[in-house]
């Protein structure tokens, strides 16, 4: 009976390792308040965890593809992210959960990703409207080979962006419909870009197809806002040479896109 309860507690302090990160509410980040993956739920060395997409000036309302990668060392075993008004807790934006994220359950904003061991992290940020000031990224992730061990490379990172004041039309024309662009570049390898425009805000899906149909990447799944979209990143590191289909869906409607990988 003894040797069972040791069994059952050490099941239990691996699933804390594991999921304790993802369920908690505004994430590990290092944001004010919160603490960081980075100091708090693992040790060993620093890691590489870069962050590209946040702007160093952004506009109101104008959405921003974030990409979270590593140049070197483990794969990204967990990554927390989230954004605040300056040094506030005040949340800077909305999120949407891209490749290998998805958004925080509680009200603190921000994403995480539920996949581990990846090698890359997309999400899109929405950023505030007029007048709201700096906005602070904060990104805090584990680095390892495995999702049961402590040891391995953490990484912070936080970003500062400054609100463009000057020469912004807020009355822009909104695009009267929605449209997939061509990926570029196309032939490809391993990565591409993609950008899609939406007339109105409503639930939009990006997703990627090989060519006999089977789905292969969801790059966006949520509630989109009206504008463009720019440079949604598909990385088809472990697919195969071929022909594959972007294929964006809002409104009921359809479009598809061909894209060449090329290794």
């Amino acid at each position: 009976m003894e040797k069972m309860i040791r069994v059952i507690t050490l099941i239990l302090v691996l699933v804390t390792l594991t999921t304790a990160h993802n369920t908690f509410t505004g994430g590990y980040s290092g944001a004010p308040g919160k603490s960081s993956c980075a100091s708090s739920c693992h040790g060993g060395s620093i890691g590489t965890i870069q962050v590209s997409g946040f702007p160093t000036s952004y506009k109101p309302g104008q959405t921003y593809t974030i990409t979270i990668t590593h140049n070197g060392g483990n794969k990204i075993v967990n990554i927390n992210a989230t954004t605040r008004l300056g040094s506030t807790t005040t949340v800077a934006g909305s999120f949407v959960g891209g490749s290998n994220s998805i958004l925080y359950t509680g009200d603190d904003g921000g994403v995480y990703a539920p996949t581990h061991l990846v090698d890359v992290v997309v999400f899109q940020w929405n950023a505030p409207a007029a007048g709201s000031g700096p906005v602070i990224l904060y990104a805090a992730g584990f680095q390892g080979t495995s999702t049961g061990s402590p040891s391995g490379q953490s990484s912070k990172v936080s970003l500062t962006t400054t609100e463009v004041t000057t020469g912004i039309d807020q009355t822009l024309e909104q695009p009267r419909e929605f449209t997939l662009l061509q990926n570029y570049p196309n032939p490809f390898n391993p990565t591409t870009n993609i950008e899609f425009t939406v007339p109105s805000n409503g639930r939009a899906t990006l997703k990627v197809f090989n060519a006999i149909g089977q789905e292969v990447a969801t790059l966006f799944n949520g509630e989109a806002q009206a504008g463009k979209y720019n440079a949604v990143q598909f990385n088809a590191s472990g697919l195969a040479t071929g022909l594959y289909f972007s294929r964006l869906e809002f409104g009921g409607a359809v479009q598809l896109k061909k894209m060449m990988l090329v290794k």
